[in-house]
């Protein structure tokens, strides 16, 4: 385990490609601190961009595991139109994978030289990236196939059926979980508001909050339960977003009896 694992979000800042951003939000932390007179800027602003990136990395990352899946369900259905329309079945999977362009790795695989390529192999190995796990049911399809002769129509047909079902309960989710995100984001903010609140009625919340020992406690408490709220709030809200394990497999199964 190393240490971006140990840390969490502060140790996705450690990350290569965010070292930079990483060090110019220092480096502001720092000049806030010698504005503010105060080491409280370096000490909540750090972990706060930590979290607000760790936010919005988890976003991007099911943003494409949504946008792999959705592509694996349009390759099922343009796999079931070729292999209907008369086409063998590596003809058929080579113009239906080239259709989609988020799929376009698994396409150069399958279009590499050699005759003999073997597609059950390819698809077991790209089922194993975000978003891709239903290839694996159609790797078991494929290999049924060539060992015993079932026609991959129907056993496609209902690996289609079962990614069209949870793309619709993911996009049901989502819009459920609308009103969740916009009431936690403003939950967060309610401090912030109570300081301009506090700044609209004359009094000085950031002096206390900066240079005193209990106002300086209280901000780093506050702001501590703010960020690990916003994290348990996210892990509770991507429980209902975790991959369900509904039985594809068995959904080939059954087409093919």
């Amino acid at each position: 385990m190393n240490a971006v694992e140990v840390l969490g979000p502060l140790g996705s800042l450690l990350r290569p490609g965010r070292r930079l951003p990483a060090v110019l939000t220092v480096l502001a932390a720092v000049l806030l601190s010698l504005i503010c007179r105060s080491l409280m800027p370096l000490v909540v602003v750090p972990p706060t961009v930590a979290v607000l990136g760790y936010r919005r990395a988890r976003r991007r990352g099911w943003a494409e595991y949504d946008a792999q899946r959705e592509a694996v369900a349009g390759l099922c259905t343009a796999l079931r139109a070729e292999l209907e329309a008369g086409l063998q079945p590596k003809a058929a999977f080579l113009s239906a994978v080239w259709s989609r362009p988020e799929l376009r790795d698994m396409a150069e695989q399958a279009s590499g030289p050699g005759a003999s390529l073997d597609l059950v192999r390819l698809l077991a190995i790209q089922s194993g990236r975000p978003g891709r796990s239903a290839l694996r049911a159609l790797a078991a399809c494929w290999h049924a196939a060539d060992r015993h002769g079932v026609r991959l129509t129907e056993a496609v047909a209902g690996i289609e059926e079962g990614l069209l079902a949870e793309s619709a309960r993911v996009r049901a989710v989502a819009v459920e979980l609308a009103g969740i995100r916009a009431t936690i984001i403003l939950l967060a903010a309610l401090p912030a508001f109570g300081i301009a609140l506090g700044l609209t009625l004359g009094a000085d919340p950031s002096d206390m909050l900066l240079h005193h020992t209990p106002g300086q406690l209280c901000l780093v408490f506050g702001v501590g339960l703010d960020l690990c709220g916003l994290l348990w709030t996210d892990r509770l809200v991507s429980g209902l977003r975790l991959e369900p394990r509904k039985n594809l497999m068995g959904r080939a199964q059954e087409a093919w009896a």
